[in-house]
Parts: structure tokens; C-alpha cells; sequence
């Protein structure tokens, strides 16, 4: 029987809601006190015609949608991280800064007949009329605090509204800060480095890890560059995501004693309710932790190993595997290229050494995985979302092992 003590909410204090003004909120986000996360979405993902109306409806007084902020104190002084409203935000500090003008009607959906007088112009160049509603507009504000391990499934939770932040972006975003182990997985989604938003993630990761952009082989960016290109599959992180995938096949079962370890798991503040994002989560979690805890035995792959091995392997096996052996293989196979990389990883198999045919066999493979591993006497899992379980993403990261194995013996 439940101790009455328990039964509370699982936050203790509720959600405020606050009406602030733009003027306040940028310059709080100039000084610091409202933050956007690094590993956050990138900022250069809205086009101008969008930015444009969304400023149209601040200096006309229209409703936009309310910001989600978390709040925390540190020492004596609070702080808010964007939990949601990130594009907005940005939109509204880079216009306020004269970063960029609205586009000209012929662009544009406006809908107010006066739009005359803003189109084409910059934030000094509207009336003073404008000027006035857009610092004076009352931005809603919802503040969200003492979140713990509730915090990746609230993000989701807001974020599925609009054009949601995806799992790879939120569990960056809580696990980034101060990991050079989560830059790396960052850095290596980039398939761009090009990009406005890549060369911030870059900067960044130069600033506070000295760490580089990790693709070194030409041949191998080239291939990972037209792989992702142009793919709507490449939004929301999912090449970054490809990467981590690769690292939890390569040590399954260490990831998977952390997610039967309940003491592990309050340890690194993440709730595991068998699904993969979860287990995702809690492999980020461990990273982070180590990263900050180095008197203590890692329980997963160090970064240094994940940098100068893993990494290196990874680049090769995408250049081996889908440039030069597979060249046809379509970007939505990306979790079963990725398991394979991370299982040969595993078992120690050289892709340098590998003969024709037993890549032609990996190819045939992940073309066909489930018949393929049928002929070879094999099982391979169709996971539908879970870890555990007989068909859970465990027991197929398992399976890679052993259909590599037999591939290359």
C-alpha cells in the first residue's frame, strides 16, 4: 500500500506564466540570462518569408504562440534555458539587431493592408509606430522548474506540437553542457560543416573542448555529404543520431546492464520505461557523467576512444560500406548500417580486410535483412520501439553481432 506521503505531484511547484516584453526578454538574452542552448536546433532552419510574418504578427499585435523557458538559480541570480521558442526567439533578437529586413510582399502572405509600410524594411527602417509595438509586444512566457527526472519527457511533451524538436535534439540539448564526449556525437552528424549553424556548433566545440570537426577523410565527408543532402530524413539530428547508434551496438550489453541498474539509473537522473529513446537518453546520460567524473572507472566507452578509434572506424566503414561497396543503399537504412559498423567495431573486424564477397554479403544484407538471415540460419528482430524483449532494439544490436560474425567468418 502507497505511504500517503507519496502521492504528490511529480514536480512540487507549478508552471508560471509570465507577460514580458520583447525589449525584456532580448536584452535578457543579450546579457545572459536567457539562454539558448548550443545543441538546440539549428537557428538558420526558417526561411526569411517565415521570419517575416512571424515579425509582421509581433509589430501588428497578432498572437504567436507562448515560450517555454527552465529556470534555475545560480547564485542568487536566475536563469532561463529556451526550452521552446528557440526559432522565435532568434527571429526576433536577429530582426531587433538588424541582422536581416523583411521580405517584399510579393514574397509574403501579409495580411494586413497597411503592409506597405513594413515590407522590404529593416527594424530602423519601419515608422516609429512599429518600432514601438515590436519592443512593446507582450511575449507569454511559461517557466518551468524543479524538473528533474521528469525533464527529457516534459521537452517532448511541449515539442510535439508545430515542427517538434526531435529525441536526438532534446536528449543534445539536456546532455550537452559541459561534454565533449556529446559535442563529438554532434560534430559527427554534421554532414556540412559549411552551414551557418554547423560552423556555430563547431566554434563552439573548438571554444570549450578543443575539439575539431572529427571527419578527416575527404573521400569519407564526400560520401556522408550526398548520403544526407537534401533528405528531409536528415532533419531533427538523425545523421548525429546514426553515430550514436553505431557506439550502443558497439557495447549493447554494457548500455543495457546500466538500464537494468535502478541505483545507475537515478544516478544519472533518466526514467527507463523499456523504449529505445529512453535507452538513448540513458547512453547520453552515462557520457555526460563520465566526462565529469573521471576519477571514476567509465562504464561505457571513453572519449578519447571514441575520438581516436571509434570514430576513425566509423569514418571508414561509411566510406567502405556506403560509398564504395553500397553505393545504391538508401539513406533510411542508416540504423542498420550504423548497427553493423558498430558490431564489426565490436568484434575487432579490420574493413580493410574484408574481400569482395563479404561485402557484397553486408550489402545483401542490409538490402535484405531478414531474408538474408534466414538463409545464414539467423534471426534478425523487427524492433518496433522497445529495448527488451525477443524483437526489442537490444536483442537486434545482439543480432548485428552475430550476423557480422558470420558475414566475416
Amino acid at each position: 500500500m502507497n505511504n500517503a506521503a507519496d502521492i504528490k505531484p511529480l514536480i512540487p511547484e507549478s508552471s508560471t506564466s509570465e507577460s514580458t516584453s520583447v525589449e525584456v526578454v532580448l536584452n535578457d538574452l543579450r546579457d545572459g540570462i536567457v539562454a539558448i542552448p548550443d545543441y538546440q536546433r539549428d537557428s538558420d532552419q526558417w526561411a526569411e518569408p517565415t521570419k517575416s510574418l512571424l515579425v509582421e504578427s509581433v509589430i501588428n499585435n497578432l498572437s504567436i504562440p507562448a515560450f517555454f523557458f527552465e529556470v534555475s538559480v545560480e547564485a542568487g541570480v536566475e536563469r532561463n534555458q529556451v526550452i521552446d521558442g528557440q526559432q522565435r526567439l532568434t527571429t526576433l533578437a536577429e530582426f531587433f539587431s538588424r541582422k536581416f529586413r523583411l521580405v517584399d510582399s510579393d514574397d509574403a502572405p501579409y495580411i494586413s493592408p497597411n503592409s506597405v509600410h513594413y515590407a522590404g524594411k529593416t527594424f530602423d527602417e519601419l515608422p516609429l509606430a512599429y518600432q514601438q509595438a515590436f519592443k512593446k509586444y507582450r511575449l507569454t512566457i511559461i517557466k518551468l522548474r524543479e524538473l528533474h527526472e521528469t525533464r527529457l519527457e516534459v521537452f517532448r511533451r511541449i515539442n510535439q506540437g508545430g515542427t517538434p524538436l526531435s529525441g536526438q535534439d532534446i536528449r543534445l540539448a539536456v546532455h550537452g553542457e559541459n561534454s565533449p564526449s556529446l559535442a563529438l556525437i554532434r560534430l559527427a552528424g554534421i554532414y556540412d560543416p559549411d552551414r551557418q549553424a554547423a560552423k556555430r556548433f563547431l566554434k563552439t566545440a573548438k571554444e570549450k573542448f578543443d575539439l575539431s570537426y572529427p571527419w578527416k577523410d575527404n573521400a569519407a565527408l564526400e560520401v556522408w555529404r550526398d548520403w544526407w543532402e537534401d533528405k528531409d530524413i536528415a532533419r531533427g539530428q538523425t545523421p548525429s543520431e546514426a553515430f550514436l547508434w553505431s557506439l550502443m551496438t558497439a557495447q549493447y550489453h554494457k548500455i543495457d546492464a546500466i538500464l537494468q541498474n535502478s541505483d545507475a539509473l537515478q544516478k544519472l537522473n533518466v526514467r527507463f520505461n523499456k523504449g529505445i529513446d529512453e535507452a538513448l537518453d540513458a547512453y547520453c546520460a552515462q557520457l555526460h557523467w563520465q566526462d565529469n567524473n573521471k576519477r571514476m572507472p567509465p562504464a561505457l566507452m571513453t572519449f578519447d576512444e571514441m575520438l581516436n578509434t571509434f570514430f576513425p572506424y566509423f569514418e571508414e566503414w561509411i566510406k567502405k560500406l556506403v560509398g564504395e561497396k553500397g553505393s545504391s543503399l538508401p539513406v533510411n537504412k542508416h540504423r542498420i548500417i550504423a548497427a553493423l559498423g558498430g558490431a564489426a567495431y565490436r568484434l575487432n573486424v579490420g574493413s580493410t580486410k574484408l574481400s569482395e564477397q563479404q561485402w557484397t554479403d553486408i550489402v545483401e544484407f542490409v538490402r535484405r535483412p531478414t531474408e538474408i538471415a534466414r538463409v545464414k540460419g539467423l534471426d534478425w528482430p523487427n524492433s518496433r520501439g522497445r529495448w527488451d524483449g525477443q524483437k526489442g532494439y537490444h536483442a537486434q544490436m545482439k543480432a548485428a553481432s552475430e550476423v557480422i560474425a558470420k558475414l566475416t567468418q
